[in-house]
């Protein structure tokens, strides 16, 4: 059985300014609930778990790390953003990205074949992901696994990431075949035999 892994940014969703209105919309949303945070203070802590697993869940890592580095706790900051993504704050990205209509047109076709792994970098929690699927046409349904914070263990570039994904899916690298517009997070799969098609 082939399994097809197809990336998220770039790859079936085109960017049309999501991170500079996410930051926008999650700072203003913070700050209406007396919470002060920052792009530098995500994005560390995003590179923090990106570089250092520890065998704790992506999202149990980042809520440390940002717990670490203010004065809030770890579950008070996973409510804040739980909550956030819940939101209609965060539903109003939605304009923010478009579909690649040919990728998602090719992971049609490959679902007939196989296997479709969403294999976008597991730095949002599920709830996120769904939406963000929504936004572009494709749903949970159209997937046999995401990827995403709450039960993924590493980040991209991390080879190790990709063999969680095959571990799940019960399948060698072998049997896989990545799609991405990134050469670096995505063509990172090659190193544990995935195949590697760039798109766009």
């Amino acid at each position: 059985m082939k399994i097809f892994l197809f990336d998220y940014d770039g790859t079936l969703a085109e960017d049309n300014g999501f991170a500079e209105e996410y930051f926008k919309k999650l700072i203003s949303f913070s700050k209406d609930r007396g919470v002060s945070i920052s792009p530098e203070l995500v994005l560390g802590c995003v590179e923090g778990i990106t570089r250092n697993p520890d065998g704790s869940t992506n999202l149990e890592r980042y809520m440390k790390c940002l717990e670490k580095k203010t004065s809030r706790s770890a579950e008070k900051w996973k409510e804040l953003f739980m909550e956030f993504y819940e939101s209609e704050l965060f539903d109003s990205l939605k304009d923010t990205v478009k579909p690649v209509k040919e990728t998602v047109g090719l992971l049609k076709e490959k679902k007939k074949e196989g296997k479709v792994v969403l294999a976008t970098n597991p730095v949002f929690p599920r709830i996120a992901i769904l939406k963000r699927l929504n936004w572009i046409g494709l749903s949970e349904d159209d997937f046999h696994l995401i990827t995403d914070m709450e039960s993924f263990h590493f980040c991209k570039p991390d080879p190790r990431y990709y063999l969680e994904i095959c571990e799940k899916m019960g399948a060698s690298p072998e049997d896989c075949v990545m799609y991405g517009d990134d050469e670096l997070n995505d063509g990172a799969c090659e190193k544990i035999g995935i195949k590697f098609i760039k798109i766009r």
